[in-house]
């Protein structure tokens, strides 16, 4: 099943949205947003990997986990992108 790529950002949006919990507190955020000053901690991040690779079925790769890849919106939707293109779909 393909997925268009405005459902991808979308959908790593409401993840992101999700963990941080930021809508909630009434804070907008953009594509480009560092979302670790927006308080991501290491702790969040690794429940976003975790949602990630499920809702996307994929598996990041070991290069991809490093807090520049979970920067921001783009920045994961990258990481996505990259591994869906290659061998990272899981089995």
């Amino acid at each position: 099943m393909t997925i268009s790529q405005d459902s991808v950002v979308e959908t790593v949006r409401r993840l992101v949205d999700k963990q941080l919990n930021l809508s909630a507190h009434g804070f907008d955020f953009g594509p480009d947003d560092d979302l670790w000053s927006l308080g991501m901690t290491s702790l969040s991040c690794m429940g976003l990997m975790l949602a990630i690779e499920d809702t996307f079925q994929i598996e990041l790769p070991e290069e991809a986990l490093q807090e520049a890849t979970f920067r921001s919106v783009s920045t994961i939707t990258a990481a996505i992108d990259a591994a869906q293109a290659g061998s990272g779909t899981k089995a």
